[in-house]
């Protein structure tokens, strides 16, 4: 029995254990009774910390507090996951980078978990907002017109190759306050915010053709685009620089699609205005010759865009030319560049970009002074070779080193130390250079004079004055502080009149007050009249300098209409050609008068020697037409490396040769090193003084001039309490 009973209970037994198996197979294949992981929770937020960061600034932690949160959550930005740290299910931390807040605006904080169940939590609200500086006393001054260059080059991702050396590399502390890139509303607020709180009136922004297809990378129209479109520009104005430099040169074909372009641009109330008309630059004069061919092409270029303003209702167009100056040439006369092109060509104006190079070069770095002190020199030239009015740009630093830009003949990478107060010193130097040369001011007085700042923003060569995380606002403090203080001296306003060749009783005449209308008495005023026919007058033309370290010889002459010159037409007479070193006074040119008629001259083309009309004795005589040329060279002789010297041209030059030639001074070491030239001018000639009544009123007979058509000047040399003033009229 009790064997039995055992066999029993253990048949029991082994029915149960089948049922459970067949329990188990079952749950597994069919599911009637599965149990499985639960579903993960939907997440709630229910703080967030921070809720706000400024525009533009550093990566932060963000902290997420609320339930639900699990090990797998993440914190999700505007919907991209970021990183995540689990802390506990109540918080959860994030990195956020910079780039989330480099656009002002309200970003969406949510948090996710994954399958199963799981979900998107509710949104909290991260604020950027977009901070503008206000006005300050700077905004209204009336120191200068003063404009900026600004580089539209910081619409492009961080690796884009104009970020070269900067958010990854050595230069970090170059940030702007507003971010790395100005690709969005805010960022291009903020800037003309800044600029018109600092006393700048106007961004000049470089513009670049056909972008889309020369540089896809990046807008290189960027900021411009967005200055255009902003409903508040905060004070500021605009207008634009032509970058004609390969490979953004526009050619005759495009020329027309161009102008239809800038047109939009010119027509927006906030467009710089200079007399009138819609101000715009081109960068390279010499590069516009060689994209339409010729000086005449360039001249018809011009006249269309100035065509397609006045069909808007404008006077024309002011139109800039712009040149460079020869690297190391500071402060030597003659290797100043020949910018009568420029009135040729058909400018209204000629300034500059930049003139990092004029100084004389090292590898390495060199003081503030340097660059200073080479732009006062260009300006300098400016005011007594310029045939059109010259506006100065003063430079805001040079430091090239993210970008590695080096000189193109040494390959020296230089760069210049620099201040606050260095730069608004300088700034402040350009202001007086202008109001002290009125006769090459773009608009007369009592408007301010325009000066230009190269530049804004060009961070990859160290030239900038917007804020950055480095220097914060010390720039553009120190240039408002210069801005608002008082000036020392007024504006004065000078008229003059003509009466005229029909008038037997020719009488120059005019007026001097200052700036709000008070007659000036007792003042000194001085004319002067070019003949603008006939064959000119009798003038000793001058240029002095340094002998460059590496020449041994030189040669004197002239050249029309070849290397460099014309073509014009071209009459002119040369009497007498010198060149002496200041050490030791001794004349170099053998037969500089022409005694000896052509011994030790080479003459070609339509130079030759005659006999001189002021006398005794020869001069070399030049009538040439636009198509034919003429040369003229000295003996070989020696010179002094390093030492000073001075050359002159006694000469007759016709006031129709103006842009046929020039005298110059060619160096050499067996090769020709470098070339000083005089452009051919027309001569000055001072009619005499005169002195201002009681009423400020003064006149001076012109009937030494007879019936001839001249332009006539009037110049007031200024006082302690007045700056200078200029007055012209041409037939």
């Amino acid at each position: 029995m009790v064997i039995k009973h055992h066999t029993t209970s253990c048949s029991r037994f082994l029915l149960y254990a089948l049922a459970s198996v067949v329990a188990i197979e079952s749950g597994c294949g069919g599911g009637s009774s599965s149990s499985g992981p639960p579903p993960n929770p939907v997440p709630v937020i229910t703080t967030i910390n921070p809720t706000t960061a400024v525009r533009g600034g550093p990566s932060f932690t963000l902290t997420v507090n609320g339930s639900n949160l699990l090990p797998t959550s993440t914190v999700q930005w505007n919907g991209q996951s970021r990183p995540t740290t689990f802390l506990s299910g109540a918080e959860l931390q994030a990195q956020i980078p910079l780039d989330d807040i480099s656009v002002a605006g309200t970003d969406a904080v949510t948090a996710f978990n994954p399958a199963p169940g799981g979900g998107t939590s509710n949104s909290a609200s991260f604020n950027i907002p977009c901070v503008l500086a206000p006005a300050s006393p700077a905004s209204t001054q009336t120191r200068a017109r003063l404009g900026a260059y600004y580089f539209d080059g910081w619409s492009g991702p961080l690796t884009n190759f104009h970020f070269q050396g900067l958010p990854n590399g050595p230069y970090q502390d170059r940030q702007p306050l507003s971010g790395w890139q100005d690709n969005n509303n805010c960022a291009v607020e903020e800037q003309l915010a800044w600029a018109r709180s600092f006393g700048i009136n106007f961004f000049v922004f470089d513009w670049y053709f056909n972008t889309a297809v020369t540089e896809p990378g990046d807008d290189l129209n960027s900021a411009l685009k967005i200055t255009h479109a902003l409903p508040d520009r905060h004070g500021m104005q605009f207008a634009i620089l032509y970058v004609n430099a390969p490979p953004f040169v526009i050619g005759p074909a495009d020329w027309s699609g161009a102008i239809n372009e800038w047109m939009g641009y010119m027509t927006d109330p906030a467009y710089v205005q200079v007399n009138g008309k819609p101000l715009f630059y081109i960068i390279d004069m010499g590069q516009m010759r060689q994209a339409f061919g010729s000086p005449s092409a360039v001249s018809g270029a011009l006249n269309q865009l100035r065509a397609a303003a006045q069909a808007h209702g404008f006077a024309g167009v002011y139109i800039v030319g712009g040149f460079g100056g020869p690297d190391g040439s500071s402060g030597q006369d003659g290797f100043f560049p020949d910018i009568d092109e420029a009135l040729g060509d058909g400018y209204d104006a000629v300034s500059m970009y930049n003139y990092p190079y004029t100084p004389p070069v090292v590898n390495g770095m060199l003081p503030f002074s340097d660059l200073s002190d080479a732009g006062k020199w260009i300006w300098g030239q400016g005011a007594v070779k310029s045939p059109v009015p010259f506006i100065p740009v003063a430079m805001t630093g040079w430091d090239p080193r993210p970008w590695n830009e080096r000189e193109f003949w040494t390959n020296d990478l230089v760069w210049f130390s620099r201040s606050p107060q260095e730069v608004a010193i300088f700034v402040d130097d350009a202001i007086t250079w202008a109001e002290s040369n009125p006769q090459v001011r773009a608009e007369p007085s009592p408007a301010p004079p325009i000066v230009l700042l190269e530049a804004w923003n060009e961070l990859g060569e160290g030239s900038f004055m917007l804020p950055t995380t480095g220097d914060g606002t010390s720039y553009g403090d120190s240039l408002a502080a210069m801005l608002t203080t008082p000036p020392t001296r007024s504006r004065t306003v000078l008229t003059l009149q003509d009466s005229g060749p029909t008038d037997p009783n020719r009488t120059a005449s005019g007026k001097l007050t200052d700036a709000a209308g008070a007659p000036i008495s007792g003042a000194t005023i001085t004319l002067s009249e070019t003949v603008t026919s006939g064959t000119g007058a009798y003038a000793q033309y001058q240029l002095s300098g340094l002998t460059p370290v590496a020449a041994t010889q030189a040669v004197v002459g002239f050249r029309v209409n070849m290397e460099g010159a014309g073509p014009a037409p071209s009459d002119f007479s040369l009497y007498q050609a010198s060149y002496i070193q200041a050490a030791d006074g001794i004349e170099r040119v053998v037969n500089g008068s022409f005694s000896s008629g052509a011994q030790s001259w080479s003459l070609g083309g339509q130079a030759q020697v005659v006999p001189s009309d002021r006398g005794a004795g020869q001069m070399v005589q030049v009538l040439a037409t636009p198509s034919q040329t003429a040369a003229l060279t000295s003996a070989l002789f020696a010179v002094t490396p390093g030492t000073a010297f001075n050359a002159s041209f006694s000469a007759r030059v016709a006031p129709s040769s103006f842009g046929s030639g020039y005298f110059t001074v060619i160096f050499l070491n067996g090769t020709e090193i470098s070339r000083e030239v005089i452009p051919l001018p027309a001569t000055k000639v001072t009619l005499g003084t005169t002195s201002t009544d009681a009423v400020g009123h003064y006149q001076l007979s012109l009937a030494s001039l007879g019936t001839a058509q001249v332009t006539l000047e009037a110049a007031y040399a200024g006082d302690a309490q007045h700056w200078p003033a200029y007055a012209r009229v041409a037939p």
